[in-house]
């Protein structure tokens, strides 16, 4: 996953307004984070007028958002995350050239960028859902090790032949385990 981008930001400071802008490869298209503090913000995204950006709805259990980590995996496709409590987060995903946003997608382990693919934990299982419309692909569940899903996965990543590799910890013991499995892009 690439790493999060620095915007282009006036203001700031924990405690004080700023306003943040993340430029797609387009020319006036991108990102914008208007904040009243860095755990107050609206963000949205713009087409030319970035005084007349289309913001996104917080998730119902967020009444505001926080100041964004966006994660440009391509040119024009970007996410938006946030971090929601002690290792909780939540991303939106862009995509510039078709003007859409995907709802809020929780606890986003990674991307398939070219089958428009996330793999997330959802309890104590992976799954792989298509990012717009949320149709689950695949559910990987296994004998993980005691917790929460995340400590016992150590790599998790999408391969460029389409395959997931995982590496999790196995059972009480803890023993490594890595596997790589096909992913269908459509719903069983």
């Amino acid at each position: 996953t690439p790493a999060p981008v620095a915007g282009d930001c006036a203001g700031g400071g924990p405690e004080q307004p700023s306003r943040c802008i993340y430029r797609a490869a387009f020319p006036s298209v991108g990102l914008i984070a208007q904040c009243r503090t860095d755990h107050d913000c609206r963000v949205g995204y713009y087409y030319g007028d970035l005084d007349r950006p289309t913001w996104l709805e917080p998730p119902a259990d967020h009444p505001v958002l926080p100041k964004p980590d966006v994660i440009w995996h391509a040119a024009t496709f970007a996410e938006i995350r946030f971090a929601c409590g002690d290792g909780c987060r939540v991303s939106y995903f862009f995509e510039a050239r078709r003007r859409r946003v995907s709802p809020p997608r929780p606890q986003v382990l990674d991307v398939d960028l070219h089958r428009l693919l996330l793999a997330q934990a959802d309890g104590r299982s992976v799954a792989v859902r298509q990012i717009f419309s949320g149709r689950e692909v695949a559910r990987i569940d296994r004998d993980w090790a005691p917790g929460p899903l995340e400590s016992a996965l150590t790599a998790l990543h999408f391969d460029p032949d389409g395959r997931l590799t995982l590496t999790w910890l196995k059972g009480p013991d803890r023993i490594p385990v890595t596997e790589r499995l096909s992913i269908p892009s459509l719903p069983p």
